[in-house]
């Protein structure tokens, strides 16, 4: 969805109706992997993601493919970028592109195009999420300090429920991505979820007991 077209905010105390469970994979896109520690853990990633998507589509789950793409003429560009004189994944290139394995695996699922770290600021992800009642998101990709930890915070200030699947994210700042699951945990009270529970929830639409 264009940057210039934001999606209309929710109704001041309106929550998600329903409780389906959607999964939601975060810029699984050539341009993060060109970053050497992200590019190391491509493979094992990317299997992970797949292995949730095809999951979330057995059981008939909303998957939502989210990526980011930024215009030539800077219009778009973060301060930093602008700071930086770089921009990267331009509309039509193989770095705005979602690796081949996923794009196949979620195929036919809700598109969403943002400009910034969180899924939601100035996208339809909201609206998309709410026209299929959904409560739940299970979050992935990459990377976790920014872009993940972003939608998730985002979630929660939406009332939506998030969990996020440990095994299917990356982060090129360990530092920082253990920080920041760490306050998704205990300050939000977000899941983190494994693999298995993590699969689980997909199956079920139900957050496996973590106690």
């Amino acid at each position: 969805m264009p940057d210039s077209a934001p999606a209309p905010e929710p109704i001041a105390g309106e929550r998600p109706s329903g409780g389906e469970t959607a999964l939601v994979v975060v810029d699984m896109q050539y341009s993060y992997f060109e970053h050497p520690d992200l590019a190391a853990r491509q493979a094992e990633l990317t299997e992970a993601v797949v292995e949730l998507v095809r999951t979330a589509v057995e059981a008939g789950r909303p998957v939502v493919l989210v990526r980011t793409e930024h215009e030539r003429d800077r219009s778009t560009w973060t301060l930093n970028m602008l700071e930086d004189g770089e921009g990267f994944a331009f509309p039509g290139t193989r770095q705005a592109a979602v690796l081949d394995e996923v794009a196949r695996a979620a195929r036919g699922a809700v598109e969403v195009v943002k400009t910034r770290d969180s899924a939601f600021h100035r996208t339809d992800l909201d609206a998309q999420l709410r026209r299929r009642g959904v409560g739940r998101l299970l979050l992935c990709g990459v990377s976790t300090h920014s872009c993940v930890f972003q939608t998730a915070t985002d979630a929660f200030a939406r009332d939506f429920h998030a969990a996020t699947a440990v095994d299917a994210i990356a982060s090129e700042d360990p530092r920082l991505s253990a920080a920041m699951l760490e306050f998704l945990r205990d300050e939000m009270r977000q899941p983190l979820l494994g693999r298995e529970d993590a699969l689980a929830l997909l199956r079920t639409g139900l957050v496996p007991d973590q106690g």
